[in-house]
């Protein structure tokens, strides 16, 4: 695709961006913020010109004002001094005439001049003349203070001089001149309009250049202004040719960099998704793949566990027809041939019988162990503290003669399981804890509980012989029993471990043991929290279950 380069271009730009929109919403300013960049910096420029020439004219007005009244005020003075200087003598002699007659010359020779007075040592007036039929006032004490104006109005600026007697330096009287300031309001007004004039042209002509200056100025921020669009729309080959060597040159170059940037990243993201897309369908393609092999061997595996349990029914059923067949026989000899075999052969006959019933229950355990996960029994909500007192009835000889004491340690949950099973579990495990329990001092077995958040944790505690750290991993899988000799002389078949394993894990739960050669085994197993009732929670214990002995 060719390259577009952007040159700068003197058009107008969208006056209204996403930030302008924001700017919009604030109330300071009014429509300030929906100006372009370019009114703005004119505008302020103006202001800031504006500002400038009224601070420069208020300060020259000030000052010519200044000199102005300085000058009045120099002027009226003079004209005191000058007046004081001749009224010496008409005081002394009271020509009051001669006074007036000055006093009416002075307010006549000069048009500044508003008001002539003279007065005597008392400060009554003597003499008076004014251009605006203003009638003499007495003078104050006040009055006398100071040479010099001594007060300023809108339309004139007075002042009063002593009149001294020439020899002895005595006042003999007073002159007041007043000066009209109406000819210097006129020239300070003069002045203002033109001051004004001055400043709106130089504002105008300000304005215009720096419309022009800054127009120019921003051309460079427009053609990038124009890329980012042509960019943001998808044309990734737009460039800015702007060769100045100041901070909009480095910008341009910038901008033109992060462009080809931009094309690589994007240009690497296609190729990057495109190869995503490849492997997604490889992915699929193999998930697909897998998932029909899952299915195919799911479908296979429930064929073979059919077929294991169709086989083992069958060799149940098969074994167990000639086992009772023995069974029968023999037991038929030993009623009807008792009194005449030999000791010997009855012995050998009870043997058989026994091995006979022996293999049976090996074969039915068998059958049952493969029915624990694929024939499930009637969900019930099973009070455990009441089956645990079965089982103490169930192994109350065994519990007696040894004698051992069973120990329920904690209050007992009540659970939504199958009952049988259940009992299965509780059984094997007491069975097992009576069975290798040892000829210690310390004969007790301990049932408790521990309830979690999503689980909860079941243990039977013996304080037996304990297992060797190699065979704790084996004791749940069939016909696997510790190599203790001293368990090897203990009667077993190697099945109950595995069925509770079995039966724990349709509850989504797991068991293992905890053990110590001498010091006993600890049984741990978890049922998942959904087969807690959310109601009727803890069954209390008996007063003599909990934590108390319940058999000895």
């Amino acid at each position: 695709m060719p390259r577009t380069y952007i040159q700068p271009q003197d058009t107008q730009p969208d006056e209204v961006s996403a930030l302008d929109r924001i700017g919009n919403k604030r109330r300071f300013g009014g429509g300030f913020y929906r100006l372009s960049l370019q009114s703005k910096l004119v505008f302020s420029f103006v202001l800031i010109v504006i500002a400038a020439l009224a601070g420069f004219t208020a300060i020259t007005l000030a000052a010519s004002q200044h000199r102005m009244t300085r000058s009045l005020i120099g002027q009226s003075n003079q004209a005191s001094l000058a007046l004081a200087s001749l009224a010496p003598q008409s005081l002394v002699n009271r020509d009051h005439a001669m006074l007036q007659s000055v006093a009416d010359r002075m307010v006549g020779m000069h048009e500044s001049l508003v008001e002539v007075t003279f007065y005597d040592a008392a400060g009554a007036p003597v003499a008076h003349t004014s251009a605006t039929s203003e009638k003499p006032r007495k003078l104050d004490p006040s009055d006398t203070v100071r040479i010099g104006p001594i007060e300023q109005t809108d339309a004139q600026l007075g002042g009063v001089t002593p009149i001294l007697d020439t020899v002895t330096r005595t006042i003999l009287g007073y002159v007041r001149v007043a000066v009209s300031l109406e000819q210097y309001h006129q020239q300070v007004e003069h002045m203002t309009h033109t001051a004004s004039k001055i400043g709106i042209a130089f504002a105008v002509c300000s304005a215009a250049v720096a419309w022009i200056l800054i127009r120019r100025f921003l051309l460079p921020i427009r053609s990038l202004v124009f890329a980012a669009k042509q960019i943001a729309a998808g044309d990734l080959e737009t460039r800015v040719e702007t060769y100045r060597p100041d901070s909009i040159g480095d910008l341009a170059r910038a901008f033109n960099e992060m462009t080809r940037t931009v094309k690589q990243q994007q240009n690497a993201l296609r190729r990057a998704n495109k190869e995503l897309a490849n492997a997604n369908r490889d992915l699929e393609s193999k998930v697909d793949q897998r998932t029909q092999q899952f299915e195919t061997a799911n479908r296979r595996l429930s064929a073979e566990i059919a077929e294991k349990e169709d086989f083992l029914r069958a060799v149940s059923h098969d074994l167990n027809a000639p086992l009772r067949n023995i069974s029968g026989m023999v037991t038929m000899i030993l009623m009807k041939k008792k009194d005449v075999l030999d000791a010997d052969v009855l012995q050998r006959l009870d043997r058989i019988k026994k091995n006979v019933e022996i293999e049976t229950d090996l074969i039915n355990e068998l059958l049952e162990l493969s029915h624990i996960k694929s024939r499930r029994q009637v969900m019930e909500q099973v009070d455990l503290e009441a089956m645990i007192w079965e089982l103490r009835g169930l192994f109350e000889n065994d519990l007696k003669t040894r004698p051992i004491e069973l120990v329920v340690d904690t209050l007992l949950p009540a659970l939504y399981c199958e009952k049988a099973r259940l009992r299965q579990v509780f059984q094997n495990l007491i069975d097992n804890a009576i069975k290798y329990m040892g000829d210690g001092d310390s004969k007790q077995i301990h049932i408790g509980c521990q309830i979690r958040l999503s689980e909860a944790e079941f243990y039977v505690r013996d304080t037996g012989m304990g297992m060797d750290e190699e065979d704790v991993s084996k004791v749940f899988f069939v016909f696997r029993r510790g190599k203790n000799v001293a368990a090897n002389n203990i009667a077993g078949k190697g099945v109950g471990l595995a069925s509770v394993k079995s039966i724990v894990e349709t509850y989504s739960g797991k068991i293992w043991v905890e053990s110590e050669v001498g010091k006993g085994s600890t049984f741990r197993f978890t049922i998942n929290g959904q087969y807690v009732p959310a109601t009727g929670g803890f069954i209390r214990a008996s007063e003599n279950s909990a934590g108390q002995a319940v058999a000895a």
